[in-house]
């Protein structure tokens, strides 16, 4: 009971970015929003899928890491209270964190999120999110709908998408991965 306890405390107390990570390991993943303890669950499958696909193709494109780092599921570090985990996290060259960093990373120059069956309940929590990576400096956002089959792209200072792309359509880089360029049909294949 005692243990259940501490649990349920740990949900009720706020935190800073450095209390979080000093925190003892969980048998579940947690994010840091806000000050609180949230949840992240375990992607399915199909997220996993579209996840790889944008690695891989990255990995592909830039196998040198020259123009910069694309990693799935790192924790990032948008603010003394906030330590979400992006489903894929690039950072530019001159941004790269060391690899042997064990703290979560600073805030990446791109996010793509993968709206899980949780986000599409709970869509402004998800939406919120996506603002949370654009004000702490985060150049641009994918947002992954599986059901819809669509990537939305986010920009700063943007509260809705400025584009949303479909099948036949291709996701591109822009100036934050010049030149960088996938085809959204393959990331739903």
């Amino acid at each position: 009971m005692a243990a259940l306890r501490a649990r349920v405390n740990d949900f009720e107390k706020r935190y800073t970015a450095q209390e979080f990570e000093a925190l003892p390991e969980f048998d579940e993943r947690f994010e840091l929003v806000d000050g609180k303890l949230v949840k992240k669950p375990m992607p399915n499958h199909e997220h996993t899928n579209i996840g790889w696909a944008l690695c891989l193709a990255y990995a592909l494109f830039d196998r040198q890491e020259r123009i910069g780092r694309m990693r799935p599921e790192a924790q990032v570090n948008l603010g003394p209270n906030d330590e979400p985990i992006p489903d894929v996290a690039f950072w530019t060259a001159a941004r790269m964190p060391a690899r042997n960093l064990t703290a979560a990373a600073p805030y990446p120059d791109l996010v793509a999120e993968i709206w899980s069956p949780h986000d599409l309940e709970h869509p402004r929590k998800a939406r919120d999110k996506i603002q949370r990576y654009l004000k702490a400096g985060v150049k641009l956002v994918w947002v992954v709908n599986p059901p819809n089959r669509t990537v939305e792209v986010y920009r700063p200072s943007q509260t809705n998408p400025v584009e949303v792309l479909s099948i036949g359509e291709e996701l591109s880089g822009e100036e934050v991965i010049p030149g960088f360029k996938v085809a959204v049909k393959p990331l739903f294949d």
